[in-house]
């Protein structure tokens, strides 16, 4: 009976410990479904985390591509404001510039020589000298009145280098009211002949003078009139050669030079004498 019942014992004890393996395997086994369902779990969190975390990233993307072209506006409105200046710079330069040499124009454009004010005036290609002289509305005679108009004439030789013209007077030009005015040859000299006798005889007019054409006519020596011989010389020039008698010397067709010469001495001397 005690093998017997010892055989039980044995028996009983290897069924408990087979009960307790079962169990400890059932209980492995629950941990590690516990376990895999954590690990679910807390891979859906992460999953779930994730998800949500990615629209801020891509929002940031976004607001960084917004941002971008923002920046960039912002250089391109910076670069277009410095261009800008840069025109404004250049034009206010050339504006500079404009008006200095419109200055120097106007200033160029009227003198005065020998007391006697000129303005340059441009007419077609011809640049002409103008100055004027106050004169009768009526009889279109001198008299420097405040009332009287002016009366213009019309160099072609700029008055400044005129002065280089030989000038041998005795005394200082002496123009009485009746002149002569003597060829001893034709001075056609392309049309620029009857241009030069037609404004020396316009401003002697101007000054009550009876101009007259006479080939017979010579120098008085008593000075009762003017005598102007206009004749071909060595060299351009005005010499005296009696009381009130000038030779008109004319080289190289330079028939204007020598008369608009004489007709600046008499305006000279009429601007002194004017008040």
């Amino acid at each position: 009976m005690d093998e017997e019942d010892n055989k039980e014992e044995e028996i009983d004890k290897e069924e408990i410990k087979e009960e307790e393996k079962k169990e400890e395997i059932i209980k492995d086994d629950k941990k590690e479904e516990i376990d895999k369902e954590e690990i679910k779990e807390e891979e859906k969190v992460d999953a779930d985390k994730e998800e949500v975390s990615e629209p801020e990233e891509n929002g940031e993307v976004e607001n960084e591509e917004i941002a971008q072209p923002k920046e960039e506006t912002g250089k391109q409105s910076k670069e277009e404001s410095k261009q800008l200046k840069k025109i404004f710079l250049v034009l206010g330069f050339l504006v500079s510039i404009f008006v200095v040499v419109l200055i120097f124009i106007n200033a160029s454009a009227t003198f005065t020589y020998d007391g006697i004010d000129f303005e340059t005036v441009k007419s077609g290609d011809l640049i002409l000298y103008k100055t004027s002289l106050p004169v009768n509305s009526d009889d279109h005679k001198i008299t420097g009145d405040a009332v009287s108009i002016n009366y213009n004439f019309y160099l072609r030789n700029d008055p400044r280098k005129l002065k280089n013209i030989p000038l041998k007077l005795d005394e200082n030009l002496n123009q009485l009211t009746s002149t002569v005015i003597n060829f001893t040859e034709g001075f056609n000299c392309d049309g620029m002949g009857v241009v030069a006798v037609t404004n020396l005889a316009n401003l002697l007019k101007v000054l009550d003078a009876e101009v007259m054409k006479d080939e017979t006519a010579v120098c008085d020596p008593e000075g009762r009139y003017t005598f102007l011989r206009l004749q071909r010389g060595n060299e351009t020039s005005i010499e005296q050669f009696g009381p009130s008698c000038y030779n008109l010397n004319i080289n190289n067709c330079e028939i204007l030079d020598v008369t608009e010469k004489y007709m600046l001495e008499l305006l000279s001397i009429i601007n002194e004498r004017l008040p």
